[in-house]
């Protein structure tokens, strides 16, 4: 397995694990992937035998990347840099069904806590979703990577988040 960046050439395999993945990750048409990751601050995808098998798109707290979150009013980013500040929020990961338990999404997590890491980043943010249903797979998935419970939020009656934070040391 390569982990690299995602490239242009590679975008429509990340968006066809996306749609996959929804609604454990929030589905998102090709435009709005591309966008997101031009806008990104470190993404990464993992390569078996030249076919995409997953991604993570990842967000600095940065002014330009505020700037840019505010534009569309990225609810769970927002919510997240009211609380805390020096992050890296991991908008979204997101693994082919048939490449799961196959530790690639822990592949690329250990490369974000690295990013993190080597950048001096304090923490490392994510949500998981309580509603429409509670995404538990997410939540035993981020316990191994010390993620704890920020805060959770209500936007809706039928959508509803754990935001997550991950001190680095």
């Amino acid at each position: 397995m390569k982990i690299n960046k995602i490239s242009s050439e590679n975008l429509i395999e990340c968006h066809r694990i996306n749609q996959e993945n929804t609604p454990e990750v929030g589905s998102i048409t090709l435009e709005e992937l591309r966008n997101s990751l031009d806008n990104s601050d470190y993404n990464l995808c993992a390569v078996v035998d030249n076919e995409v098998v997953g991604f993570v798109i990842c967000f600095q707290d940065t002014e330009t990347t505020n700037s840019y979150m505010g534009d569309f009013d990225h609810k769970n980013f927002s919510e997240i840099s009211q609380r805390i500040s020096d992050f890296l929020y991991i908008d979204r990961i997101a693994v082919d069904k048939n490449y799961r338990k196959k530790s690639i999404g822990s592949k690329l997590y250990d490369e974000v806590v690295n990013f993190a890491e080597i950048n001096n980043i304090s923490h490392l943010t994510a949500e998981i979703n309580l509603l429409p249903s509670k995404n538990t797979p997410s939540f035993s998935f981020h316990k191994k990577f010390d993620f704890t419970e920020l805060d959770t939020v209500k936007y809706s009656e039928d959508y509803e988040v754990s935001l997550q934070v991950r001190i680095n040391s």
